[in-house]
């Protein structure tokens, strides 16, 4: 299918692709889960709004229109600035079922992709996939891209059940909801967030060779202060030492998830620990369960697959596997023109 185009697409004719593609998509994120799949359509209008809510989509189309692939292109401003190169991702596109029309349709919508972001001026390119997708791995192996890491998406039922675990003075833990930015002194979390800076060596950034590996390791210690600044979380629960913060998870809310699901859903967080109060990660999870913040049903979370502690904790305290996803990385900016 060498005939196939491929083209920026808005208003009704993308909507109609959407429609179309949506209708055909065999792995949509959340269609596993059980109170999206329990209402008809819920997935499917899920990742239309969050198609049509920004970004720049590309489809690929047959002669006679027939749309089998889209990818959408959007900024990454916090890893833009925090590197100082214009970057981008693609996440994972959607296309039709059949193996050879896919293929095709993928590697078309892609290609474009690819090349618009270049034009665009963007340095860099992150790209999202499916591991159960054999076609869009490969695809963009085609296109050049490096593999640099894989992760697994849990989802913790928050049921409310009290537990027996509290943490033992002077320890505590502290719920916080919509926190005033600059309400948290610095000087407890300083070391909090420098040891994100040097424990965090994981991850698709950290393992990209074409990236500062010490910018790449502070990406979580940058991310660390956004959240205690209150910026970066709707809700995050502290564990306390004295004046110090020695572990925290935070959560955003995922209003358009949570539209599908029929009940508050939660995600988009990070959590850590000082390396001297082991165990203290697993309690404030359970915290987590029984507080519900924000009056959450559900809390997202997302780990690489090499992070094995975290893997055991989700895994023992009863969270659903959703899907795991693989990261592929390439440097626009030091391809050969044909290659682009």
């Amino acid at each position: 299918m060498s005939d196939l185009r491929v083209a920026l697409e808005t208003g009704a004719r993308l909507e109609e692709a959407l429609d179309a593609l949506l209708a055909h998509e065999p792995d949509l994120p959340y269609a596993n889960f059980a109170p999206v799949a329990a209402r008809a359509g819920a997935a499917a209008a899920l990742h239309r709004d969050r198609w049509l809510g920004g970004g720049d989509v590309l489809v690929a189309r047959t002669p006679d229109s027939v749309p089998l692939a889209a990818a959408r292109v959007d900024a990454r401003p916090f890893e833009s600035e925090h590197f100082g190169i214009p970057m981008a991702i693609v996440d994972r596109p959607i296309a039709v079922r059949d193996g050879a029309a896919r293929l095709a349709g993928v590697r078309a919508a892609l290609r474009g992709s690819l090349e618009h972001a270049r034009s665009s001026g963007f340095a860099h390119l992150a790209a999202r996939v499916s591991t159960r997708d054999r076609v869009t791995p490969w695809v963009w192996q085609e296109l050049g891209a490096f593999h640099v890491d894989t992760q697994v998406s849990w989802m913790a039922s928050l049921t409310g059940m009290p537990h027996d675990e509290q943490v033992a003075p002077p320890l505590r833990v502290e719920v916080r909801e919509r926190a005033t930015p600059g309400d948290l002194p610095r000087a407890a979390w300083k070391r909090l967030a420098e040891w994100g800076g040097r424990a965090f060596d994981r991850g698709p950034l950290v393992f990209d060779h074409t990236l500062p590996h010490e910018r790449a390791l502070r990406v979580y210690e940058a991310w660390t202060e956004r959240v205690m600044a209150g910026a970066w979380a709707d809700a995050v629960l502290l564990a306390w030492d004295g004046d110090e913060i020695v572990a925290f998870i935070s959560m955003l809310a995922m209003p358009e998830v949570s539209r599908a699901a029929g009940a508050t859903v939660c995600g988009r967080g990070l959590g850590a620990t000082l390396p001297e109060y082991r165990g203290l990660f697993t309690a404030i999870q359970r915290e987590m369960i029984a507080a519900r913040p924000l009056g959450a049903a559900y809390m997202e979370n997302e780990t690489q697959v090499a992070t094995i502690g975290s893997i055991n904790v989700y895994a023992r305290l009863g969270f659903r596997y959703l899907r795991s996803t693989a990261t592929f990385h390439l440097r626009l900016d030091r391809m050969p023109p044909a290659c682009a």
